[in-house]
């Protein structure tokens, strides 16, 4: 049952982040609830934390006493004529300015709760606090790389229309009258082009987290290489909390606002042979730095586990005290 209203919050969380009706303070209400509740029953921990965490962003995100842009903006168009309508919008935009100065208090006591729900749900696990986040953060791991594995299909279709538009161009040399045909009005080298920076920018963003959890960017390690191991995990650890995770956030919340627009507009290609649907790809940015965060996250716990944690936890938490990219991996990994 604990799983199940963990998987809810989860629901709830993107419902009220894509939602631009309704209201909000139910929505965040509710899932604030729900988190609580599956908080008490034992749910499994990485749909927890998972749930958890991604509330927190869409309570960030979504603050129940602040109006959003796209009202704010409505309000301001009403405020302008010299009717009761406007001296009601006016009023309105008085109200939600004097409610702004409790934004932050009131994003501070969310993410307070967000925590201490967590902290609350792997003190009442079986298996105890430490393993929890630990298990959380192989769970949260084992989907990010799942998500990365799905994505590298993408480089199929990639290379196929790559490969598609070449023979095309040369192709035309030898026929140019291939351009009236039904299938080049299809498939234009401009909508060739589009699909293939579209599948590489997809390509790369659903798997930057996948390349995090591997350890797999480049590091620079000339100092780290020399540093103890329990000093890199608390470089790690900062990283991901004071640089990583509130990065992700800001790009989230902006490319969030920058794929919504493109959908409210119909964007499309700026190219009259080009594809339609730009807010298609312009979506998979912020679905790419959740998945990051995500990433970030199950780092941090793992960095946890390390610094905190019993000692018989150090083997399967310790993965970041290494140095993987180091040129004498041997003196790199010795205690």
């Amino acid at each position: 049952m604990g799983t199940l209203l963990a998987i809810a919050t989860i629901v709830i969380a993107i419902v009220l982040t894509s939602a631009s009706f309704g209201p909000h303070f139910w929505l965040l209400a509710a899932m604030l609830i729900v988190m609580c509740v599956a908080a008490l029953l034992r749910p499994n921990p990485a749909v927890f934390v998972a749930g958890t965490f991604l509330a927190g962003f869409s309570a960030l995100m979504i603050n129940p006493i602040v109006a959003s842009t796209d009202i704010m903006r409505a309000l301001r168009r009403a405020a302008r004529g010299d009717d009761a309508e406007a001296a009601a919008a006016q009023s309105a935009i008085e109200f939600y300015d004097g409610l702004a100065v409790f934004a932050a208090p009131v994003e501070i006591a969310i993410a307070l709760l967000v925590v201490g729900a967590t902290i609350f749900a792997a003190r009442r696990s079986l298996q105890g606090f430490y393993p929890f986040l630990l298990e959380a953060s192989e769970g949260i791991a084992a989907f990010i790389v799942r998500v990365g594995q799905i994505a590298t299909v993408l480089f199929i279709p990639m290379i196929l229309f790559i490969l598609y538009d070449v023979v095309q161009r040369k192709y035309l040399d030898f026929d140019p009258e291939f351009t009236n045909t039904q299938i080049y009005s299809i498939f234009t080298s401009t909508r060739l082009q589009e699909a293939q920076w579209h599948l590489h920018a997809a390509l790369f963003l659903l798997t930057f987290g996948f390349a995090y959890v591997k350890d797999a960017h480049v590091r620079i390690e000339l100092v780290r290489e020399r540093l103890g191991r329990r000093t890199r995990v608390w470089i790690e650890l900062l990283g991901c909390c004071l640089f990583l995770i509130p990065y992700c956030f800001v790009i989230f919340t902006y490319g969030y606002e920058f794929a919504r627009n493109s959908y409210n507009i119909g964007e499309v290609s700026s190219a009259l042979t080009g594809l339609p649907y730009r807010f298609i790809i312009k979506s998979i940015l912020p679905i790419g730095f959740v998945i990051l965060a995500l990433a970030g996250l199950s780092v941090a716990l793992k960095c946890i586990v390390y610094l905190f944690g019993p000692e018989h936890l150090r083997a399967r938490s310790g993965y970041y005290a290494g140095t993987h990219h180091a040129d004498m991996p041997e003196q790199a990994t010795a205690s």
